[in-house]
Parts: structure tokens; C-alpha cells; sequence
């Protein structure tokens, strides 16, 4: 696994993807809920890093399961298609059921890529406001400075536009304050 790490032009912030260490434990089933945690204390994760964020890419099966038994806190993305909302739901579902044998934090859903001048997208943004609530940690508008900085692995907080800074705001509040439990440094939902 360690040679799977991508390096990053980020102080600090490395990438781990699944790869072919993580994709062999994704095929099988596995009911020892601790396997992935042995894997990462193997592979010297827990002391390389502070933070890991799992991407299950909205997966069942069990590399989902193993990696909601490793982690401290789960959310969903709700992206403005028409099952993202019932997925949501699912995820929260999984959640709570993990919840039964491990203390996974359940910390509500982000809301991305939305277009308000859109009739359907509106539509299903006020469905995920109706099924969660208070839940809708954040929103991320759909910006194509969220798309550029990706491609080009920049960070939002380097841009000097003013779209660019509101929205790392927006991500380092989720961050702080729904992930970490921090007390976040800026408000929820900051509107770029």
C-alpha cells in the first residue's frame, strides 16, 4: 500500500487511493470488521497522516463496510441527479446500522454541483432540503473553478477570485467543523 501513496503539491495532503491493495478487498466478503484498520497499521497510514478521507465512490459491498467500521464520521454527497437523494438516504441507512457495533458519527450530507437556474436541479435540491433538513452540512455550487483547480491539482485557497475564496471557505468550514468536530474558523453554507 505505501507505494500506492501519490504525493501532492500540498504541504502535508497525500493521496491513497483504493488501488489494487485495497481493490483485492473489495471483491471478497469479509465479516471481520477490523481488517482494514489492520491493513492501514500495517502499511504505517495511522502514523503518516492526521486525516484520511475514504472515498467509496457510493459503493456497497465490502469495502464499504470495512471502511465505515475504520472511520470516525460519514456524510453523503448529494450531486442534482434524480437517485442521488434516495442514495443519500441508503448511505445514512448504512450508517445506522454500522452504528449497532462501531461509533461511526453520522454528519449529514453536502450539497454539489447544483445550478438554481435549473428547474430539475431546483427541484431536487429542495427534495434533499425536505428529506434532511438541518442534515445539508454544506453547499457547493457548480463552478468551473471547483472543475479547474481538480485538473490542475491547485488548491481553492491559492486563487485570488473571489467565487474561488468563498468556496474554500466552504470546504475548510465542513472540514473544521463537521469532520475534524472542530470549531470551524468560517460559517456554514458561505453562498460564492
Amino acid at each position: 500500500m505505501p507505494e500506492e501513496i501519490i504525493e501532492t503539491a500540498w504541504p502535508s495532503v497525500d493521496l491513497v487511493p483504493a488501488g489494487a491493495s485495497l481493490g483485492r478487498v473489495a471483491g471478497i466478503g469479509v465479516s471481520d470488521t477490523g481488517l482494514l484498520r489492520r491493513i492501514f497499521t500495517v502499511a504505517g497510514i495511522f502514523d503518516r497522516y492526521e486525516l484520511l478521507l475514504i472515498d467509496t465512490g457510493g459503493r456497497t459491498g465490502s469495502l464499504e463496510a470495512l471502511a465505515m467500521h475504520l472511520g470516525d464520521v460519514a456524510y453523503a454527497p448529494i450531486t442534482p441527479t434524480l437517485d442521488a437523494v434516495r442514495k443519500a438516504k441508503e448511505a445514512r441507512n448504512r450508517v445506522e446500522s454500522v452504528q449497532r457495533t462501531h461509533p461511526l458519527r453520522w454528519c449529514g450530507v453536502v450539497l454539489s454541483a447544483f445550478d438554481s437556474r435549473i428547474g430539475i436541479e431546483r427541484s431536487i435540491r429542495e427534495k434533499a432540503y425536505r428529506e434532511f433538513g438541518d442534515e445539508v452540512r454544506a453547499e457547493v455550487p457548480r463552478r468551473a473553478v471547483i472543475n479547474e483547480a481538480f485538473q490542475g491539482g491547485t488548491r481553492l485557497g491559492d486563487c485570488h477570485d473571489t467565487i474561488a475564496t468563498n468556496l474554500a471557505r466552504v470546504f475548510q468550514g465542513f472540514l473544521e467543523r463537521d469532520l475534524l468536530g472542530r470549531p470551524a474558523s468560517t460559517p456554514p453554507n458561505v453562498q460564492p
